[in-house]
């Protein structure tokens, strides 16, 4: 039997992404080369009133660079390489890099270390995108709360904002590709779905409770290495 026709059309989908990811990146690549080349050439002759131009230039174009990655990592096809990596030192890192990012991140860890096998850089990116998800919810007022716990075999890694939550359809829809709620241009509705499968590639599972008025938790429940 084939696979399920809304199976086979994830599937083409990530293929489409991961071949849009790949033509950006070479597109990218020789923009910020250009711009890099341009940017010192014109800082030896002393140009330098062009410096805050490039530099927006060379912003713009990372912040593309870093959708092409999530592109790449929703389609699964990003090169990984798997190494135990200490989930307490993984949390820190990730909430101190968006520290300036809306309300403080408050840290309950209380997995010492604990382990689990993944791809660094890609949980690096499903942490992040959930944390901006949450901050982003309490920017006007709330809070964003990390916590680390061991049960038997597992890592239990959740992270939960005051924010405005979501209604039972959104929540229902929020694992989908590409769906937002946010205005156009504001959100591209990969977030949840690159931390679902990088939750799903490193042996655990991804799961998401909300309500109204209550805020959001996602949890991570992650295979802890043996000591």
């Amino acid at each position: 039997m084939g696979n399920p026709p809304e199976r086979s059309a994830t599937e083409a989908l990530e293929r489409f992404a991961a071949c849009v990811a790949h033509d950006f990146n070479n597109l990218l690549t020789g923009m910020l080369g250009n711009l890099e080349l341009m940017q010192n050439r014109a800082r030896r002759q002393g140009l330098t009133e062009f410096d805050a131009y490039l530099d927006g230039a060379r912003s713009s174009g990372a912040r593309a660079a870093l959708f092409a990655q999530r592109l790449l990592a929703f389609s699964g096809r990003a090169g990984q390489a798997f190494n135990a990596c200490p989930v307490d030192a993984l949390a820190a890192v990730c909430v101190e890099s968006l520290g300036a990012q809306g309300p403080d991140i408050a840290l309950a860890l209380a997995a010492p270390g604990a382990s689990v096998m993944c791809d660094a850089s890609q949980a690096e990116l499903a942490l992040n995108e959930v944390l901006s998800n949450a901050a982003d919810a309490c920017k006007e007022s709330g809070s964003v709360t990390l916590r680390t716990a061991l049960t038997p075999g597992f890592v239990i890694l959740t992270i939960s904002d005051t924010g405005a939550g979501m209604e039972d359809e959104v929540l229902a829809r929020a694992l989908e590709p590409f769906f937002t709620t946010r205005p156009n241009g504001a959100g591209k509705g990969l977030g949840l779905c690159i931390a679902a499968r990088f939750a799903t590639e490193a042996g655990g599972s991804l799961s998401l409770a909300s309500q109204p008025g209550h805020g959001t938790t996602v949890t991570f429940t992650l295979p802890v290495l043996p000591a």
